[in-house]
């Protein structure tokens, strides 16, 4: 099989987040963190992914939501940390790189978006990106990788698409993209999957 693209997605693949530290400093530092409040709080969320709500709107409203007691800085200083660099996977990209164009498609907001391109490095890799917030739709809606196609000008049967969600990577398929499930606790089977490809890392990027 011959590859000429990878496609990756953000979260739990080129950085791993862990929402429940962020969580419970929301919950110390507000008033009324309820299951009402958080369930509300998620559907600010899900708007502000969909670019529905700018970073500011989400800050403002979610503060009210939460009862959040400190500052909007702090609140999205809150929001911003729940991400871990991926040092296996920031090596396999820049190797990759050298070789192959790539691209991103996320379900993402502007705010993080915006906070992981200044952050981390590996960003600086990918040529171009679809991301959720400006498409106006999200993961797994099969639209949003039918733009990357377009946009990207790739072909997808000789594109890989790397995802961690299952209903993310079944969805990719039906576009015809090589897709695969990844998950950063067993970075290696992604490299073996790679090699089955016929794309070999250099020793240099391999964990």
């Amino acid at each position: 099989m011959i590859i000429e693209a990878l496609i990756f997605d953000i979260g739990n693949v080129l950085v791993p987040f862990n929402w429940k530290p962020a969580e419970n400093l929301f919950r110390l530092y507000s008033d009324h963190f309820s299951d009402d409040a958080e369930k509300a709080f998620r559907e600010l969320i899900r708007r502000l992914d969909l670019g529905e709500l700018t970073g500011e709107e989400f800050a403002s409203l979610g503060m009210r939501t939460i009862g959040f007691k400190r500052s909007a800085t702090e609140f999205v200083a809150i929001w911003n940390s729940i991400f871990n660099d991926n040092p296996p996977m920031a090596r396999v990209v820049l190797g990759l790189k050298k070789r192959f164009p790539l691209f991103l498609i996320s379900n993402i907001s502007d705010l993080h978006h915006a906070y992981l391109t200044e952050k981390y490095g590996v960003f600086q890799h990918f040529l171009d990106g679809v991301y959720s917030y400006r498409a106006k739709c999200a993961k797994p809606d099969r639209r949003i990788f039918e733009m990357g196609v377009t946009q990207f000008g790739v072909n997808p049967e000789k594109t890989v698409f790397v995802d961690d969600l299952p209903a993310n990577v079944e969805s990719a398929s039906r576009v015809g993209l090589r897709s695969v499930q990844y998950d950063f606790r067993n970075h290696i089977e992604f490299e073996r999957w790679l090699a089955l490809l016929g794309v070999e890392l250099e020793e240099t990027e391999q964990v």
